[in-house]
């Protein structure tokens, strides 16, 4: 599958939904493992046993397709066979099809070896896996698989004790010789930290997430050995803030965007804000009163997370602006959080609760006041970049909110933050 926040999809999602599954392997597995799948078919040369391959797929939804038992592993299917499932997915309805690749002999990190990891050219989602009880061990056999080869990629001296961080688990899975080896040109990279089952493997879990992050790609915190709750906590991946200042402030009767308040220009409070709330770019979208705007902000453009775009279109209102701030971000971005500059008063605490609703999951997120949803500020997934794009005339995502309510995680907020200045006299 690639799509925006695959790898969210679950197995168990796939089978309720409708949809089937193939978990397969390159590498060999232990046997036992046979025992966590609904149903196993196994391969013992290149051709695949189609009818029985068919018959555990209209069984259960999914299945685990493996080789023979060698002594107590199971061998993985060859990358013949690999390559006819993955012509015949389409045929068999496969929406998901899992492929493990590499193994650590149960350790919880691990560097390729030379001859690792077997990874097929079709592989849309490459997904790097580290046990979080790794992190601040040492880097030795205990811990580590190929603790040699660790150092090696890390730059780390040989004879010397060392813990591994945060950082150096970052590194070390998006390094091409670490976690993203092999990793095909048109691949996504999407780094698994399993095992964040208490409260200092999650903090630690969230440090190495976000160094990933700031790389420009998808980290999932997971907890995937609990079967009670679904196994992704988290999600962190480049996020975006998309500022609207295009307008001409007809109300207010002269250019609000740079209207003083508390002895900031409104835009320029508006882009602190956003910084402070940590996102990886924030987009000022100019319209009427860009020269104004683009002065303003001049002593901001030296921060490479800041970008002025300029909507030729701004009269037509705001969609216009909206859809132009989209076209703008970086491809890595998985999520937008649109914000209004005539609310100077909003705080980064809100923007980190929206941040963080979407980081657990949710489609959208917006601030919720006396029980009523707000329409700004508020964070949309890139799964519904699409229907914002068909939005149209002098509205912003307010219509999607309004139109799918369901989907939406209302964030409490202090209805002072998000006091508009529409006119004069709403300056306090």
């Amino acid at each position: 599958m690639a799509a925006r926040a695959a790898p969210f999809f679950d197995l168990r999602d796939a089978a309720a939904t409708g949809h089937r599954a193939i978990v397969t392997h390159t590498a060999r597995i232990a046997a036992f493992q046979t025992a966590w799948a609904p149903a196993t078919v196994e391969v013992t040369g290149d051709e695949l046993p189609l009818s029985a391959l068919e018959f555990a797929l209209n069984a259960q939804g999914w299945c685990l397709l493996t080789g023979p038992v060698v002594s107590d592993r199971r061998a993985g299917i060859s990358l013949a066979a690999l390559d006819t499932l993955v012509r015949r997915c389409a045929d068999f309805e496969i929406g998901v099809l899992s492929i493990e690749a590499d193994g650590s002999k149960m350790r919880p990190v691990k560097a390729p070896g030379e001859h690792e990891p077997v990874v097929p050219a079709a592989t849309t989602v490459l997904m790097p896996v580290m046990g979080l009880d790794a992190l601040e061990a040492e880097i030795s056999d205990r811990w580590v698989h190929r603790p040699e080869q660790v150092r090696q990629v890390l730059g780390l001296p040989e004879d010397e004790l060392v813990r591994l961080t945060p950082a150096m688990a970052a590194r070390l899975m998006l390094h091409a010789a670490g976690g993203a080896k092999a990793r095909p040109a048109a691949a996504r990279l999407a780094v698994l930290l399993n095992k964040a089952d208490d409260p200092t493997r999650l903090t630690l879990g969230r440090l190495t997430a976000r160094t990933i992050a700031g790389q420009g790609e998808l980290a999932l915190i997971a907890a995937a050995g609990e079967l009670t709750q679904r196994p992704v906590l988290e999600r962190w991946a480049p996020v975006a803030a998309i500022l609207l200042a295009a307008g001409a402030a007809t109300r207010m009767g002269r250019p609000k965007q740079v209207e003083i308040v508390d002895g900031q220009p409104m835009v320029v409070r508006a882009v602190l804000t956003a910084l402070d709330s940590g996102v990886d770019q924030v987009i000022v979208v100019t319209g009427a009163h860009a020269e104004l705007v683009n002065a303003a902000l001049a002593p901001l453009r030296e921060d490479r997370r800041v970008q002025l775009v300029h909507n030729l279109q701004w009269a037509s209102g705001q969609a216009s602006s909206m859809h132009l701030g989209l076209a703008t971000l970086r491809p890595a971005v998985e999520a937008a959080l649109f914000m209004p500059v005539d609310q100077p008063y909003l705080t980064p605490l809100l923007l980190r609760r929206l941040l963080q609703a979407w980081r657990k999951g949710a489609p959208i997120a917006a601030p919720q006041v006396a029980g009523l949803l707000r329409g700004a500020p508020a964070i949309f997934d890139g799964s519904r970049f699409a229907t914002l794009l068909g939005i149209r005339g002098d509205v912003g995502g307010r219509a999607l909110l309004q139109s799918q309510q369901t989907l939406v995680t209302p964030i409490p907020a202090d209805p002072a933050w998000l006091h508009d200045i529409d006119q004069p006299d709403d300056l306090i």
